[in-house]
């Protein structure tokens, strides 16, 4: 972790400081302080209760809630969603309400959902008491969702924030401002894992804005791996012929985790783009058999360029191992052979990729 600018006994110092830059920099690394002196912790709630000055740091950050410069008021509450303080939900409930398309509400608004994220993850560690270690009676478990096992239940504080921050983001999918829409797409994700499917589908269905779109489509992607009915939107966009080019890539990246085929187009241009180019080969490889044969020629290609760097041309022969096993296995066997540090990183990198995809399709 890169050190701090600013030590915890000085950012506590200057958090109250007149000058506004001082107060700033305090206020944007107090809790960061705070976790390091602490070692850096899991997300729990009441982290700050593990140290002396915990109670002092807390106080500071809500008084600089009401802080004159807005930059120090959102930040302040990030700190309280990094250190696992519910008491902060009231004072950001306005700021994700305020539908001002203005610069400083629209930060305001992002760094309130990014502080209700925090806190739902603050509330999962809690969420993983076990029955028998509780005293007296057990209720009947909670629904299970994706940060708590079955058969474990929360304690009332963990479950309450829990379900406040996790109300709170996805209300914000429909909000009126789109910065948050945005920003709630991946939030949700982060709390809710698989389970924000129909949610993200819904919003999708009903989103005309471009960036939030990109948002939702790509939050579909990231799920571990898209259902059936993340799968038809996503699929849905990676046809589209009139859809942009980082929005079809994004579908057809969620496409090619869930092992679907429908996004081998978009897949294929990326390999034309350098930007994009190692996410498309890991996205091919993904679909292996699935793939579409006309990606054979152009990952053989970058496979064999001897201008194309020896790292991408081994992850191009990773690709070729699973798209076509007879043409790819003979380049990668001769890549594996090189003595050089890096290939042989990027080798070993690739068996064990290889071996994981193996492992997921026996699953299947």
């Amino acid at each position: 972790m890169p050190s701090l600018p600013i030590t915890l006994e000085a950012a506590l110092r200057d958090a109250r400081s007149p000058d506004p830059t001082s107060r700033s920099v305090a206020v944007r690394n107090l809790a960061a302080a705070l976790l390091a002196e602490l070692g850096d912790p899991s997300p729990a709630l009441h982290l700050a209760a593990g140290h002396p000055l915990g109670e002092a740091v807390v106080a500071a950050l809500t008084a600089a809630l009401a802080d004159p410069v807005v930059p120090v008021r959102a930040m302040a509450a990030t700190g309280l969603g990094q250190l696992g303080e519910p008491d902060v939900i009231p004072h950001i409930d306005p700021w994700l309400h305020d539908a001002d398309p203005g610069p400083d509400a629209g930060y305001l608004r992002e760094c309130a959902a990014i502080t209700c994220v925090l806190l739902g993850l603050a509330a999962a560690p809690e969420h993983l008491v076990k029955p028998d270690d509780a005293e007296g009676p057990v209720e009947s478990p909670a629904a299970p969702h994706p940060l708590r096992p079955p058969g474990h239940v929360p304690s009332d504080l963990s479950r309450v924030t829990y379900e406040a921050a996790l109300a709170r983001i996805t209300a914000a999918l429909r909000a009126p401002a789109p910065d948050l829409r945005f920003q709630a797409a991946g939030g949700l994700v982060e709390l809710a894992g698989r389970a924000a499917e129909p949610a993200l589908c819904a919003a999708l269905d009903g989103e005309t804005h471009p960036h939030v779109r990109l948002a939702l489509v790509s939050a579909l992607a990231e799920l571990d791996p898209p259902g059936p009915e993340a799968c038809t939107r996503l699929a849905a966009v990676a046809t589209d012929p009139g859809a942009a080019v980082d929005l079809a890539f994004a579908a057809a990246l969620g496409l090619a985790a869930a092992r679907d085929p429908r996004g081998g187009p978009p897949l294929l241009l990326a390999l034309q783009r350098s930007g994009d180019r190692a996410r498309a080969l890991e996205a091919l490889a993904a679909l292996g058999p699935a793939a579409p044969p006309a990606a054979v020629p152009p990952i053989l290609k970058i496979a064999r360029g001897w201008l194309t760097p020896a790292v991408m041309r081994v992850r191009a022969a990773y690709a070729l191992v699973r798209v076509a096993p007879q043409v790819g296995q003979p380049l990668f066997d001769e890549l594996a052979s090189s003595r050089r540090p890096a290939v042989q990183e990027a080798v070993a990198d690739a068996r064990a990729a290889l071996a994981a995809l193996a492992l997921k399709d026996m699953s299947k």
